[in-house]
């Protein structure tokens, strides 16, 4: 005898999960999780909603990374970096100033390790190999990159500048004067490898800078005494400066207590620097009085790389080896050079991968770019835990290179933070994680967009959320910058609005002209079988059954019916349905889905012309036009508790799904089992293109067919429509 119950899914909130997981009935995310959960945006409630699309904005010139740049709420720009060089947007995507290539010293290769630190109206961006650049704004619509220099004394030296001696500590020098400007210098040891290390580079003897003009030997170099040493002697105390081209440039950057802070420089990677207070261009560390300079290096048995530098209650290091703090003895206190101590938290080790501030705490990317944690202090461990919180949907986590934060607005409340991943498995797909710490949610969903393209970069600004995106387009590989919608008000990818415009000016060629046929001209474009038009002093309105290209843009078009009167000759054609949209021209040759209001007009290719003609009544006078995605969502295996335990493994049926919707127009459900899905179209009696729907709330029922195992829902969309699901009730039989 069959039995028959019934279990909720009242929420989506843990998101999709690890297919490991499918037989853990006892999990507490079972039961508000998915087995796919794709292209969904997450709910405060619980709730799922088709995610926001995105507007295309402009064409870039190649691979790029975009960061954000915030003034004030007001003004906030988008910096797109790519190979030398910089292109800045404005907040709605409107360029400001394009290919600009001063001092823009970043490569391609190099994009996804740069990292950035922001104060006020400029800018350090940061990498290994190459000197610090400063991005300067200098007016809404204007930016300019210099490299980083360090102070010096009004006279010019000393240059405020850090120092380290990388030789070993019995090396010394000799010079052959205290003064002079070819003046050798000698080591006793073989320390000056090549010219390129070495000429053009500062040393200090004794605090004295002198900087080097050529290379005779190994051993010798002739050097320009810029401030007068004590003495000729052989001396071990002198150092070099830590920062060139033949040591390495700081990896790390930021801005803490009113310093920057720059850390692991490639020859002395665990090393860490502060400027003076107030004075972030001078790292003279002076007598080590609470307000000057600082260097300090991380102890231990090994070298940790430090690769990212992160303000914030307590400043934060993350290298390839661990997590530390440099803690301070209150939250008024500052970090001093005679107070500052590494305590190292946790021993994962960080990739680079910028981390991000998010609900809380610091989001990090482990080094082996399978998982995400997030470091914050715990009150438990009375220090900072690294918890993994894609512990439970790792398989969506593949070597992310890019972290964008959004915060919420009054359109959309949620939070998210968002990986763009680059690994094998999940390469251009976006991992967005849904957190509210308060009620204990988090989960994970996976955003892609149409098939063949991937999302390259992400970032956020204040409300406002872009991508680059590689996409094919016309058979060629473009970068687009686009931006996602802020409410569910748009549901392409890569969209724009089409450009209404008649087919030229359209006239009768030739009076007396009566029946069914009428020869036209003055077109721009053949018109097409089921456009209408009326006719200047003629009664009706005319339907093209046929047409027939007569050349020089004369057409004979047959007519649904006779012609009332005989037309004038040169007598007005207007069309009243079937005018011309021209879209914009990257779609050539693109498949792309057209929306008009809360319609889905249906798929077209996009020809040479880039143009589009609709044969609808009313006659659309604004299509938005992109590419669609499709959001699915598959239920963990539907499991239920009987008097004799679950039902894992059984055969099972599930009857009925009664789904939640809200504000929905079209959405499909399926079950393994069933052969095709079962799909609610909403439509309303008298409905005309482009009408205000009247968008379906409450619960809609759907029946299936046939036994499974592992018996799941699939909830899907075909169309670009509006779609939001808040839960579902399921029906479960079973012998």
């Amino acid at each position: 005898m069959a039995r028959t119950l019934r279990t909720v899914l009242s929420n989506f909130s843990a998101g999709e999960l690890n297919p490991l997981l499918k037989t853990r009935t006892d999990a507490k995310a079972y039961f508000n999780g998915a087995q796919t959960l794709r292209n969904w945006y997450m709910m405060d409630s619980g709730g799922l909603m088709r995610r926001q699309g995105t507007t295309y904005k402009a064409s870039l010139s190649g691979e790029s990374r975009i960061l954000p740049f915030i003034f004030s709420d007001d003004e906030v720009a988008i910096f797109v970096l790519s190979n030398n060089r910089l292109d800045v947007f404005n907040s709605a995507g409107v360029s400001v100033q394009s290919n600009y290539t001063t001092n823009c010293n970043w490569t391609t290769a190099q994009l996804f390790e740069l990292n950035m630190a922001q104060f006020g109206d400029t800018v350090f961006i940061s990498h290994r190999n190459n000197p610090i650049v400063k991005i300067k704004r200098t007016s809404a619509t204007a930016f300019t990159a210099t490299l980083f220099a360090f102070d010096s004394h009004t006279s010019g030296y000393p240059r405020y500048k850090p120092y380290y001696k990388y030789a070993d500590s019995g090396v010394t020098l000799t010079a052959a004067a205290t003064t002079g400007t070819t003046v050798n210098i000698t080591a006793s040891s073989a320390i000056f490898d090549t010219n390129a290390n070495w000429v053009n580079k500062t040393i200090r003897i004794g605090g004295k800078e002198i900087d080097i003009a050529s290379r005779t030997s190994t051993t010798v170099v002739v050097g320009n005494i810029r401030e007068a040493l004590a003495n000729t002697d052989a001396t071990a105390d002198w150092d070099e400066e830590l920062i060139s081209s033949h040591r390495g440039y700081p990896q790390g950057i930021s801005f803490h207590d009113n310093r920057l802070w720059i850390g692991g420089v490639k020859s002395k990677p665990s090393s860490v620097n502060a400027s003076q207070v107030g004075d972030y261009y001078n790292f003279s560390v002076g007598t080590g009085l609470s307000n000057e300079g600082i260097d300090v290096a991380i102890g231990g048995d090994t070298v940790n790389e430090i690769r990212h530098i992160y303000s914030g209650s307590n400043l934060s290091i993350f290298t390839d080896g661990g997590e530390y703090i440099i803690p301070t003895s209150s939250d008024t206190s500052a970090i001093t050079p005679s107070n500052i101590v590494f305590r190292r938290q946790t021993p994962y080790g960080c990739s680079r991968t910028r981390p991000i501030l998010f609900d809380g705490a610091t989001l990090f990317t482990q080094k082996n770019g399978r998982a995400v944690r997030e470091f914050i202090y715990s009150d438990s461990e009375a220090g900072y835990a690294a918890t993994n919180i894609s512990v439970l949907a790792s398989h969506l986590i593949d070597a992310p290179k890019d972290i964008a934060m959004v915060n919420g607005s009054s359109t959309r409340p949620e939070q998210f933070a968002i990986f763009t991943n680059s690994g094998s498995t999940h390469n251009g797909k976006l991992a967005v994680f849904h957190s509210i710490r308060e009620e204990n949610i988090a989960g994970w969903t996976l955003w892609t967009t149409r098939s063949g393209d991937t999302f390259h970069s992400v970032t956020s600004a204040n409300e406002n959320l872009f991508t680059v995106c590689k996409r094919t387009l016309n058979d060629v590989v473009t970068y687009t910058l686009e931006k996602f919608a802020e409410d569910d008000s748009l549901s392409l990818d890569c969209s724009t609005t089409s450009t209404l415009s008649q087919r030229g000016s359209p006239l009768v060629k030739g009076a007396s002209q009566s029946g069914l046929s009428l020869i036209i001209d003055g077109l721009t474009t053949a018109p097409q079988i089921q456009e209408a038009f009326t006719i200047a002093s003629v009664s009706g309105t005319y339907t093209i059954t046929a047409v027939t290209d007569n050349g020089s843009n004369t057409y004979t078009i047959s007519l649904d019916g006779a012609l009332a009167s005989s037309p004038a000759n040169n007598a007005v054609i207007t069309f009243t349905k079937g005018f011309l949209h021209s879209v914009n021209g990257i779609y050539t040759n693109e498949v792309i889905n057209a929306v008009y209001g809360n319609s889905s007009l249906g798929q077209f290719t996009i020809s040479a012309s880039d143009t589009l003609t609709f044969t609808v009544d009313p006659q659309p006078t604004g299509v938005s036009v992109g590419f669609n995605y499709i959001p699915e969502l598959e239920t963990m295996p539907i499991d239920v508790e009987t008097d004799t335990g679950p039902l894992t493994g059984l055969p099972r049926r599930i009857v009925r799904c009664i789904i939640d919707v809200a504000d929905t127009l079209d959405v499909s459900l399926k079950s393994p089992s069933t052969s095709s899905a079962h799909e609610l179209v909403i439509l309303q009696s008298g409905f005309t293109v482009g009408s205000d729907l009247t968008k379906q709330n409450g619960k809609k029922e759907f029946y299936f067919l046939g036994y499974d195992k592992s018996p799941t829902v699939t909830v899907t969309q075909n169309d670009p429509l509006p779609l939001k699901v808040l839960g579902m009730a399921l029906e479960v039989q079973f012998s």
